[in-house]
């Protein structure tokens, strides 16, 4: 993934308020529906990835989650980032019977089958650095969020 075509300052949510994943992940198809980044199969299949397969992870001073689909339901590959200082209840992807709350969220939106894992590797590394990872979580501007992933995931 190209983070230069793949980045819109529309599809960056910063400090969203407490609310239901299943709420999240709505609003967020909603959006990418309308501009025909995704299939009409999107929406449900988020859900029922997430609940098959949890991304949510604890880093040092937060949690992260990475919800993803399978790349028919995408038609633009896109990133999609939410904060949430107050945290959202995702399930645990070490133990999906766990709950825990997730502050930074990276909604995946890619075409080609081993893409992700190129990408996974720059957002693992991303989450190894506590700093930018806080200034992501806290920060209220949309141009420093695009500077923070320009840095340190191209």
């Amino acid at each position: 993934m190209s983070l230069n075509t793949s980045l819109e300052r529309e599809l960056i949510y910063l400090n969203q308020a407490e609310q239901d994943r299943n709420a999240l992940f709505d609003q967020i198809s909603k959006t990418l529906l309308t501009k025909g980044i995704v299939e009409e199969s999107y929406p449900q299949a988020l859900i029922l990835r997430e609940q098959h397969h949890p991304t949510a992870m604890q880093l040092e001073t937060m949690g992260v989650a990475i919800p993803h689909v399978d790349v028919e339901h995408v038609r633009e590959e896109r990133l999609v980032v939410v904060t949430s200082p107050e945290g959202i209840i995702f399930n645990q992807a070490e133990d999906p019977d766990l709950t825990m709350k997730v502050n930074v969220i990276f909604f995946l939106l890619l075409k080609g089958k081993d893409a992700h894992l190129e990408f996974l590797m720059k957002l693992i590394s991303l989450f190894q650095k506590t700093d930018e990872m806080h200034k992501l979580l806290h920060t209220s501007s949309q141009d420093e969020v695009l500077q923070i992933l320009a840095k340190n995931l191209d």
